[in-house]
C-alpha cells in the first residue's frame, strides 16, 4: 500500500476561498437575483470581497455563494427570509464541523488489498493502528482497521 502523493497539495485544492464570483454569476448560479444579493449585502446577510485599486464590481466567495444559494432554496420552501437566515446558520454550523472533522482526518488515499481506500489516521491513541474506508460493490463504506509501524509508509 503506497500514499497516492502530496496530500498538501489535494487539500489546498479544495480551498473555498479559491473560488470567487462576480455578482451576475452568483445570481446566475443560485436563482437569486442580482437585486436581492445586494439587499442581503446592505443588510449584513452576505458580503462582498473587498477588491483592492479603482475595481468596484462586487465580487463573492465560496462562501457567500453557499449562503446564497441556502437562503434562495429556503424562501423557495415558503421561509422567510429571517427564518431561511436563522435556518442557513444552523446548517452552516454543522456543515462547519463535518468539514473539520474531513480536513483532520483524511490523510489520503492509499491502495489496500489492490482497491482504493481512504486512509482515516491512527484509530487508536498509542498509534499502532490506522483506520481506512472503501466503498464495496453496494456503494457502502466498508471501515477497516489494519497494523501500522512507523517504520513503514503502509498497513501490514
Amino acid at each position: 500500500m503506497a500514499f497516492s502523493g502530496d496530500h498538501s497539495y489535494r487539500m489546498k485544492a479544495l480551498e473555498s476561498e479559491l473560488f470567487q464570483f462576480r455578482i451576475g454569476e452568483l445570481a446566475t448560479m443560485t436563482g437569486a437575483s442580482t437585486r436581492q444579493l445586494r439587499y442581503w449585502e446592505s443588510k449584513g446577510i452576505i458580503s462582498s470581497l473587498i477588491r483592492e485599486g479603482e475595481q468596484e464590481a462586487r465580487i463573492y466567495n465560496y462562501k457567500a455563494y453557499v449562503t446564497v444559494a441556502s437562503i434562495k432554496q429556503f424562501l423557495d420552501e415558503g421561509y422567510t427570509l429571517k427564518a431561511a437566515v436563522k435556518k442557513t446558520k444552523e446548517h452552516q454550523e454543522n456543515w462547519h464541523v463535518l468539514h473539520n472533522v474531513i480536513r483532520q482526518s483524511v490523510q489520503g488515499v492509499v491502495s489496500l488489498d489492490d482497491e482504493p481506500a481512504v486512509d482515516l489516521g491512527f484509530f487508536d491513541e498509542e498509534e499502532t493502528q490506522r483506520l481506512y474506508a472503501q466503498i464495496d460493490e453496494n456503494k457502502k463504506v466498508k471501515y477497516t482497521v489494519r497494523p501500522w509501524h512507523e517504520d513503514t509508509t503502509h498497513a501490514e
